[in-house]
């Protein structure tokens, strides 16, 4: 009589891809996310508007109580995708686990930034999230059941990778126009992600994830559709905030 228990993660061990040709898939995926990051920048209302010198009061401040809503909201369904992914990797649960320990509280850095431009966090709490935060976190829900986990672990590692990419430059310009004092969750949140090697941590959890060519091609799919889905979320906070002149009087640098 075989046995019946199957999702406890010990079958196909070996990796699908070897250390060259996950090395070589890597930077595949992330000359796709390059040309994403173009594309985004190229269709997405006010997209650097964080790295200009005139940062809008109200639209700096909604980024920040978004962000650490999504933090809240998102870590619910990424601690579920734990238990998708141990039934078929514990190596890959590993690094998750891991990975998650040292992201789950950082909403409280977003937190404290809001606190530091005269954001209350009983302010913060009255403040329901966007529709669009909502829809990605009924995405990963749909992932979990339906589709598992690799599409979760992209959604990491496709931020991950923007932020270490990108997030130095925002930060050197919201220095100058929100004030270093005023920033330091967001430095803190940029150091863990650059100096503990986030985008390389989630990529080794990936690696254990993919078990032939579909998974591949199902990665670059969800790796798109998250970008459309973040950027629903940009488009929600411009029309919010920037668009229609209704925050004109508070189109200038933050107070610090």
């Amino acid at each position: 009589m075989s046995n019946r228990v199957v999702n406890v993660g010990y079958q196909n061990r070996t990796p699908f891809l070897n250390a060259a040709a996950s090395a070589q898939l890597r930077a595949e995926i992330d000359q796709q996310i390059d040309q994403q990051i173009e594309e985004w920048y190229a269709t997405v209302p006010a997209a650097a508007h964080l790295e200009g010198k005139n940062v809008d009061s109200a639209y700096y401040k909604r980024n920040l109580i978004e962000t650490a809503w999504r933090i809240r909201l998102l870590r619910v369904a990424e601690s579920k995708a734990l238990t998708e992914i141990a039934k078929r990797s514990p190596e890959a649960a590993q690094v998750w686990a891991n990975y998650e320990q040292e992201e789950m509280l950082h909403d409280e850095l977003f937190i404290d930034d809001l606190a530091k431009v005269g954001v209350s966090r009983e302010e913060f709490l009255s403040v329901e999230p966007y529709l669009s935060t909502k829809l990605l976190t009924g995405y990963f829900s749909y992932l979990l059941d339906h589709e598992g986990p690799l599409g979760v672990v992209a959604y990491s590692y496709l931020v991950e990778y923007v932020n270490v990419k990108l997030e130095p430059r925002k930060l050197v310009a919201l220095k100058d126009s929100v004030g270093e004092s005023n920033i330091g969750g967001q430095i803190s949140h940029s150091h863990t992600d650059i100096n503990d090697d986030h985008p390389g941590e989630v990529w080794a959890a990936l690696r254990f994830l993919i078990r032939g060519d579909d998974d591949i091609a199902a990665l670059k799919k969800y790796l798109q559709e998250h970008q459309r889905l973040l950027a629903q979320y940009f488009e929600e906070l411009y029309q919010d905030t920037l668009a229609g002149g209704e925050h004109a009087e508070q189109k200038e640098a933050v107070a610090v």
